[in-house]
């Protein structure tokens, strides 16, 4: 009996926390180029630490922040999405909507377009994470390796 009084004059002095991480988005990288005079397809890469149950994405010009995205610039996916990586391809049209975003590495269709830059965020049980911002902006050009692979 007295070691059950110590037991719990023990555990009365302790306190047990339980923190459920979220999952997060992190290194999304897209190609450097997309072709002006013609459709293009623009890969994407980025890696995920956890869960998550939704992918949103952004297709927005050089400069403007994914919070300020038309609706039409947008794409959500639902999950659950698991690690580490993440790749496929967004399709857009001229004027910069999102037609479909897929989980294979494929391509993404562009017409000319101002220089743009793809954004991510992803969610868990509804709880919206950061927007995650690809390391580099998506350039128009003319050349013949305009869609370069990875």
């Amino acid at each position: 009996m007295r070691a059950l009084a110590l037991l719990a004059l023990f555990l009365s002095a302790c306190t047990l926390t339980l923190e459920i991480a979220p999952g997060s988005v992190f290194g999304l990288s897209t190609q450097a180029t997309y072709c002006q005079d013609r459709p293009t397809r623009l890969d994407y890469r980025l890696f995920l630490e956890g869960r998550v149950d939704r992918l949103e994405f952004f297709w927005v010009p050089e400069g403007v922040h994914p919070s300020r995205a038309r609706p039409e610039e947008t794409w959500a996916l639902t999950g659950p999405f698991w690690g580490p990586e993440v790749a496929g391809y967004l399709e857009v049209a001229p004027t910069g909507e999102i037609w479909a975003v897929y989980l294979s590495p494929q391509g993404i269709r562009v017409d000319p377009l101002p220089t743009r830059r793809l954004w991510a965020r992803g969610a868990v049980d509804g709880v919206l994470g950061p927007y995650v911002r690809a390391q580099d902006p998506v350039r128009p050009e003319a050349s013949p390796s305009c869609d370069p692979g990875w």
